[in-house]
């Protein structure tokens, strides 16, 4: 696939992603006074969903530029597309029990698939041909969630820190600044590592 238009267009991705990053701060600028234990409002909901699509975006951006090593995205603003992209993916990702979910997936595949295609009789050495099925369900199913509660755990431990609100605001604040500099045909890391 040709994701060029997503290269050239590296300073609108940097700052939508920026501005999607800190919308929980800017949601604070403008409430003021927050009442405490009231839930999110739906806008920050709205904004947490499309930033998962936005993290996506920013990451196959930086994988593009990175691929076809395009002159006018340097390595420090690839760097900060995936990070971005990892920091807007993780947030509401690293809540949800993706182990728990392969591994009912995993064992009802492989259940399904020799109750349909290889069905038992109804005893198998004097057992009852549902505890086989069972057994067959549990094998894989707790096999495959533990290898990925593994991941899972890794992945809600990179989502906690790079999730955290000082991290998302200064990944925000970087993509804004990146991205606006990017418009003025100037680069930011330029700027601070001259």
């Amino acid at each position: 696939m040709d994701f060029s238009i997503l290269v050239n267009n590296t300073e609108y991705i940097l700052i939508i992603g920026g501005i999607i990053a800190i919308a929980w701060f800017l949601e604070k600028l403008l409430k003021p006074v927050p009442v405490v234990g009231a839930p999110a409002s739906i806008l920050t909901k709205i904004v947490a969903f499309f930033g998962f699509f936005v993290g996506i975006i920013l990451i196959i951006t930086g994988a593009a530029a990175w691929q076809t090593q395009a002159p006018q995205v340097d390595t420090y603003t690839i760097y900060l597309l995936i990070i971005a992209g990892l920091v807007l993916i993780l947030k509401p990702i690293k809540d949800f029990p993706w182990a728990a979910l392969l591994g009912l997936i995993a064992g009802g595949l492989c259940a399904g698939a020799v109750y349909f295609f290889f069905p038992l009789p109804e005893t198998v050495l004097g057992i009852a041909s549902i505890w086989v099925y069972i057994i067959i369900f549990l094998i894989p199913a707790v096999i495959v969630y533990l290898v990925f509660k593994f991941i899972e755990d890794v992945l809600k431990l990179i989502g906690t820190l790079l999730a955290s609100k000082p991290v998302t605001l200064i990944v925000g604040f970087v993509c804004i600044a990146q991205g606006i500099l990017l418009l003025l045909d100037k680069n930011l890391f330029t700027i601070l590592l001259a």
